[in-house]
């Protein structure tokens, strides 16, 4: 039994991918929902590098008779990298999963796999001869690329969501810049993996560098590049799922605009956020509405509370003095009295809500 530099390769992710499949059940339990998904994935990661190890070391006959039912696990992958992202970002649990038509290829492939099983071994093995396996593949990978391509789309969607919320902060596009460095790379190996199906089954071009072992050595390289960031950043981003407009609008649309045009002038402009006492009744008379409309009007165009909205404006200003360097020169309390706050533990309790951190210990971690 011999290996070759690429089952040693193999052999450190099946290693790597065990270590963080176990270290992840240590980390804080806030994303454990996505965490949980990252442990499957890298689980199918590991499955598939013990099968592409072991590819030349067993009996062809054997290998070919098991081979497929690793194989469906190709459809798994982008699904479920697709149900991580929105596990990481969405705060409404009912997106913890995916419908059964998202595992519609991965259950097709398993029936194929069950179907084999009925064959004796030497029909099995007529059906691969000639062109037999030439086609399964052909299909089984060019399907799987698709997967890739469609789900990195949706994966996509979600990031212009992040990038697109209503009040964006430096730790929000920090984030953003990140998944997006993630989903390029997805998008490159899926370019990749589409050059490779191209040289090797249209141009019969079998040597080629670009084959089906690297696209998944690359895939599992990034998969464990998202699991150590988990060690790191276990707790990412929380996003309103998009709600459907209500059917009765307390306000109309052009009493809607006037507000959000009187709003923005107020709070943008003039600051108004830094008066510490302000309320929804003091808002709302200055923008000659009512309290309750304007909490409506906040509720339904913003989605959120008064206190949510104001505080987000509170937390992006203490930030930009953060910037500006003034905690060099004043404390971390002063400069958030000047943002609008009013007490020390209403500040950490928003700023550790919008950013997922301590004030100190993100100041340390972004400007040390």
């Amino acid at each position: 039994m011999s290996f070759t530099l690429i089952d040693l390769i193999l052999f450190t992710g099946i290693v790597q991918g065990i270590f963080l499949m176990i270290s992840l059940q240590f980390i804080s339990k806030k994303n454990k929902a996505a965490n949980s998904i990252l442990m499957i994935i890298i689980g199918i990661s590991i499955v598939v590098f013990a099968r592409e190890m072991l590819s030349y070391q067993l009996d062809p006959k054997i290998f070919w008779r098991t081979a497929l039912f690793t194989e469906s696990t190709i459809y798994l992958f982008a699904p479920l990298l697709y149900l991580y992202f929105k596990v990481l970002v969405f705060r409404d649990t009912s997106q913890n999963k995916l419908s059964f038509k998202h595992y519609i290829l991965s259950i097709l492939m398993l029936c194929y796999f069950f179907w084999t099983l009925s064959l004796s071994l030497k029909e099995y093995m007529t059906i691969l001869g000639a062109k037999g396996l030439y086609i399964v593949y052909f299909i089984m990978e060019s399907v799987g690329m698709l997967s890739f391509a469609f789900y990195t789309y949706l994966s996509f969607q979600i990031l212009n969501q992040v990038k697109n919320t209503t009040h964006p902060t430096e730790y929000t596009q920090k984030i953003a810049r990140y998944i997006q460095y993630i989903l390029i790379g997805i998008s490159l190996i899926t370019l990749s993996w589409a050059i490779g199906i191209f040289n090797i089954y249209i141009l019969k071009n079998y040597n080629s560098f670009i084959n089906y072992k690297l696209i998944w050595i690359s895939i599992t390289i990034f998969l464990f590049i998202v699991g150590y960031f988990s060690f790191t950043q276990p707790e990412v981003v929380r996003l309103p799922v998009k709600k459907k407009a209500p059917t009765k609008k307390r306000l109309t649309q052009e009493e809607i605009n006037t507000i959000k045009e009187k709003i923005t002038i107020l709070i943008e402009e003039e600051h108004l956020y830094t008066q510490s006492d302000l309320n929804l009744k003091m808002l709302a008379k200055k923008l000659d509405t009512t309290a309750n409309n304007l909490s409506w009007f906040l509720n339904s165009v913003y989605e959120k509370t008064f206190y949510e909205y104001i505080n987000a404006y509170r937390v992006k200003a203490f930030l930009q003095k953060i910037e500006a360097g003034e905690h060099k020169k004043q404390t971390l309390l002063s400069i958030a009295m000047d943002a609008g706050f009013n007490s020390k533990s209403t500040f950490n309790k928003t700023f550790k809500s919008l950013m997922n951190d301590t004030p100190s210990r993100y100041i340390e971690k972004m400007y040390s």
